[in-house]
């Protein structure tokens, strides 16, 4: 059915396709009032790379080295001992929080294949209540941890959680190595976390979905409903018409076009 046809069958059934926009509407206010937005909360918090002097305030010092191994460290902040790590310095769960890094989910850099050990945790993270993602900036030994949360209050908790976890997971490690103080890698938090509340959309998704059902669904039926009494009246039609034939050559009255062409003879 052509366009012109149909916006000329549903202005003929103006009263059905009227009907069906009031329930269309109808059923987004109910979607709408049956739903609300999912607010969550999301947090953004900054770790500098550093020597024990400040690689940053001191010229002679190349800071290349830092930058390849904030890269390190993003991945490594992924792994399950600095998550729990962080987790206690929280105060939370340790398996309610999981972290992704620069080759899996938020964090993943472009045009990277996320390796398969990567893409496992993508799928354990989908049900985590805490998400952490770390990924390293280029050309800056710079590490930023995104946080998302059930609510801003605990985004904020986590946020904060983030330097003092790493670093007590680090120096651990530098402890147990028996590192110098002058060769050991220094983090520094770059001022307090960003925090703010983030909005799923659902209400606006479910009410636009309701409404575009219901009318897409009601106007379909209209004009099948046309179309299939467009069909019977052409049968109709058709019928009345074969019935007249079939009367006329039982009275012995041939049709029109064979009496002109007995004529013509």
């Amino acid at each position: 059915m052509e366009v012109v046809e149909i916006l000329r069958t549903l202005r003929r059934r103006w009263a059905a396709t009227l009907l069906v926009a009031v329930i269309a509407i109808g059923a987004a206010v109910g979607a709408r009032m049956s739903t609300h937005n999912t607010t969550t909360g999301a947090a953004t918090v900054q770790l500098l790379v550093d020597s024990p002097s400040s690689a940053l305030a001191n010229l002679s010092e190349n800071p290349a080295p830092l930058i390849s191994r904030a890269g390190v460290f993003a991945q490594v902040m992924t792994s399950q001992a600095v998550v729990q790590s962080i987790a206690k310095a929280a105060g939370v769960p340790e398996g309610q929080v999981t972290a992704q890094g620069p080759y899996s989910g938020s964090a993943e850099s472009l045009n990277v294949i996320t390796p398969a050990e990567a893409r496992s945790n993508q799928i354990v993270a989908e049900k985590a209540v805490y998400r952490l993602s770390f990924v390293a900036q280029q050309n800056e030994p710079v590490i930023t941890t995104t946080v998302q949360a059930p609510t801003t209050d605990a985004a904020a908790k986590l946020a904060a959680a983030v330097y003092p976890g790493v670093q007590s997971y680090i120096a651990g490690i530098q402890r147990e190595g028996k590192t110098p103080e002058r060769d050991r890698v220094t983090l520094r938090q770059l001022g307090p976390a960003q925090v703010g509340p983030v909005s799923g959309g659902s209400r606006g998704t479910l009410t636009v979905a309701a409404f575009l059902g219901v009318l897409i669904a009601g106007l379909l039926a209209i004009l099948g409903f046309e179309s299939v009494r467009r069909r019977d009246r052409e049968l109709d039609r058709l019928g009345a018409d074969l019935d007249a034939h079939l009367e006329s050559v039982a009275q012995g009255n041939p049709p029109a076009h064979m009496a002109s062409g007995e004529r013509r003879r």
